[in-house]
C-alpha cells in the first residue's frame, strides 16, 4: 500500500487559486511520472515531491528528470497551485520544493542511538535491544537520507515496524527501500516510523530491555526515547542515603530499595543548586506550611524559586537548603511508609547523609 502525503493539502476555500503556467505543469508532472510511473494518480505521486525522502533523492541527483521542478525553487513562477482532487491543491512552491542542502549531506550516515539514560541500541540475533556502550558493530546503525532506511552494521538488515498488535514492535529484516515499515526519521529528539506515528522506546533503567514502539509524544521530554547518542543528553544521578534511594511518587518523597526507575534517577543541576526528578521534570521542592513547619516535596521546576535551592556538604554528606538554612533532607529508615522529610541538621545523624552517584544502567 502507498502512503499519500496528505498533510500539504488545503481545502481550496481557504485561498485563491493561482494557475501555473504550461511550462511548471510539465515540470510538475514529468518529475511525478518518475517517481511513480505508469500511475495517473498524481494525488499520490506529486506530494511525494515534498516528502524528505524523494526531495533529498532529487537533490543527490537520483531523478533527473525533476531537476526543471528543483529550478524552480524560489522563483515566483513556482507560486501557483495545482488541483489534485476535488477541492484539494497544493501549492508548488510552497508545499513540495525547498533547496538543496549545500553540500549535501553524506547519503548515509552512521549512527549509534541511545536513550536519555545513556544505554545504546544494540541489535542482537534481528532483535533490538538496550546495551552499555561496547564499541561494536551491533550498536553501530547506518541511516540513509534518502530511502530512510535503518540498516543495521552487525547483520547487514534494516530495522523494520511491526505495527500490530498494538502497540507494535521492531526487528531487522532484508532491507527495502521501498516499504514504509522500514522508513523512519530521526528528528525532534525520536526516531518515528514513517507510517503510524510511532516511536523506538525502551525502558531507559534496564540493560538489555527489549526495544519496542509507543506513541511519539513530541511534546513531551521521556529518557525512554532514543537520540543520537552525539546529541547532548543530562546526566543523571541517584541520591542514596543508607542503602536507600530518595524516590518521587505523586510528588511525595521517599526512600526506597533501589528499583532503576525514573522516579529514582535526578538532574542535578550544581550552578543553580537543583534537582529535578526524571519522572515528572519537577524539582526538589521544601515550603513552609501553615504551621511553619518545613515540607519536601516536588514542584514545577523555577530556577528563581528559593525553595528549590540544596546545598550538599560532600564531607558531612548532608543535604542542606539553601533557603530553609539549617533544615536537612532527612530520611529515617524506622517509618513505615519509608517517607523522606525535612528536620533540623544534626552533625553525624546518618538519617541525613547522602551520596550522590552518577546512575549507571
Amino acid at each position: 500500500m502507498k502512503c499519500i502525503y496528505l498533510l500539504p493539502l488545503l481545502a481550496a476555500s481557504s485561498h485563491a487559486f493561482v494557475d501555473c503556467t504550461r511550462d511548471v505543469l510539465t515540470a510538475l508532472y514529468t518529475c511525478a511520472d518518475a517517481l511513480q510511473p505508469h500511475s495517473d494518480h498524481y494525488v499520490n505521486s506529486v506530494p511525494r515531491i515534498g516528502s524528505p525522502g524523494v526531495h533529498n533523492a532529487i537533490c543527490y541527483g537520483d531523478y533527473p528528470t525533476c531537476n526543471d521542478l528543483q529550478r524552480l525553487v524560489g522563483t515566483p513562477a513556482a507560486n501557483c497551485d495545482v488541483s489534485l482532487a476535488k477541492g484539494y491543491y497544493v501549492n508548488i512552491g510552497r508545499d513540495l520544493l525547498s533547496p538543496c542542502a549545500s553540500p549535501m549531506p553524506p547519503r548515509t550516515k552512521d549512527v549509534e542511538l541511545c536513550t536519555g539514560t545513556g544505554l545504546t541500541l544494540s541489535e542482537y540475533s534481528s532483535k533490538l535491544y538496550t546495551d552499555v556502550h561496547r564499541g561494536n558493530d551491533n550498536e553501530h546503525f547506518l541511516y540513509n537520507n534518502t530511502d530512510r532506511t535503518l540498516r543495521a552494521k552487525s547483520n547487514g538488515q534494516c530495522v523494520e515496524a511491526i505495527m500490530t498488535p498494538w502497540p507494535g514492535a521492531v526487528h531487522t529484516v532484508p532491507c527495502n527501500g521501498n516499504s514504509e515499515m522500514q522508513q523512519w526519521t530521526i528528528e525532534k529528539e525520536r526516531v518515528s516510523a514513517l507510517r503510524g506515528g510511532l516511536c523506538l522506546k525502551a525502558e531507559p533503567a534496564s540493560r538489555g530491555a527489549v526495544v519496542g514502539l509507543t506513541s511519539c509524544n513530541f511534546g513531551g521530554q521521556s529518557p525512554a526515547y532514543f537520540v543520537e547518542c552525539a546529541a547532548a543528553k543530562p546526566t543523571y544521578v541517584t541520591v542514596t542515603s543508607q542503602g536507600k534511594r530518595l524516590s518521587e511518587y505523586y510528588s511525595n518523597l521517599f526512600a526506597n530499595a533501589p528499583a532503576n526507575n525514573f522516579n529514582e534517577l535526578f538532574v542535578w543541576d550544581q550552578p543553580n543548586k537543583m534537582f529535578k526528578v526524571a519522572s515528572n521534570n519537577q524539582c526538589l521542592d521544601a515550603f513552609k506550611d501553615a504551621n511553619g513547619k518545613v515540607q519536601v516535596h516536588t514542584w514545577a521546576c523555577d530556577v528563581n524559586n528559593g525553595n528549590q535551592k540544596w546545598n550538599f556538604n560532600p564531607t558531612t554528606k548532608t543535604l542542606e537548603h539553601a533557603t530553609h538554612t539549617g533544615q536537612c533532607l532527612d530520611a529515617d529508615p524506622t517509618y513505615a511508609d519509608r517517607h523522606a522529610q525535612m528536620w533540623a541538621c544534626t552533625p553525624n545523624n546518618a538519617n541525613q547523609q547522602w551520596s550522590i552517584d552518577t546512575f549507571t544502567a
